[in-house]
């Protein structure tokens, strides 16, 4: 299921690190949304990102801010704001930079290149409901969170959802893009593993361990 796919239906959206506005154009261009707001904070991705909305002649739909994460909107100034191919812990930033504005959006659409962890963890701690993942395939692996901040979650989830995600643990059984993605992430582990010396000591024995308990994690999930 694409970023596209999860944005709201008919509500304006916005893309937080926009890449040249390709999402937003789609958005308005398919009707899925009346109207997007990208937000780029540098120079040149602002530029950038200006020219390909009146390129494609989307201007009066699309409107292109500048500034530093969630400033670039007003509370409740659209339904979903999507956050993707940024690293997680610049996510769990600007998410946390603006806490009540996070919670005045109806959904989060977020794919973090790196530390998933910690994006459930923020989730977590926060309360906000994680609705659905998903898992994509598209040369590496992209990992999909859709997270409800108006929504609250009191269960505190364990270190191992928090790792591998509450959701597509469920999912593992049916879906098989979703176990292929576990079994990457098993290969990737046993690698790491087989690295790492037997006779390691000190921080390099305590890193070996830490893997081999996520090996065994992915292990009893994949049965």
């Amino acid at each position: 299921m694409s970023i596209a796919d999860l944005v709201i239906p008919g509500e304006p959206a916005a893309d937080i690190g926009s890449d040249h506005a390709l999402l937003a154009c789609y958005l308005v261009d398919e009707g899925r949304c009346p109207r997007a707001i990208c937000g780029e904070l540098g120079d040149g991705p602002y530029r950038r990102t200006l020219e390909a909305v009146r390129k494609y002649g989307l201007d009066h739909l699309i409107e292109v801010r500048q500034g530093d994460g969630l400033e670039v909107l007003d509370c409740g100034e659209v339904a979903t704001v999507v956050l993707a191919g940024m690293g997680g812990y610049t996510i769990v930033s600007i998410l946390n930079a603006s806490p009540a504005k996070t919670q005045s959006f109806k959904r989060l659409v977020l794919q973090p290149m790196n530390a998933l962890a910690e994006v459930r963890r923020l989730a977590n701690s926060k309360g906000w409901k994680i609705e659905k993942e998903t898992v994509v395939k598209d040369g590496d692996y992209y990992v999909n969170l859709v997270i409800n901040p108006q929504c609250r979650q009191d269960n505190k989830l364990s270190e191992t959802e928090l790792r591998w995600g509450p959701i597509l643990m469920q999912g593992a059984a049916q879906e098989s893009v979703v176990r292929d993605y576990y079994r990457f992430q098993l290969d990737k582990l046993e690698r790491i593993i087989a690295g790492i010396p037997n006779n390691s000591t000190g921080r390099s024995l305590m890193r070996k361990q830490e893997y081999e308990r996520r090996k065994k994690e992915l292990e009893e999930i994949l049965q």
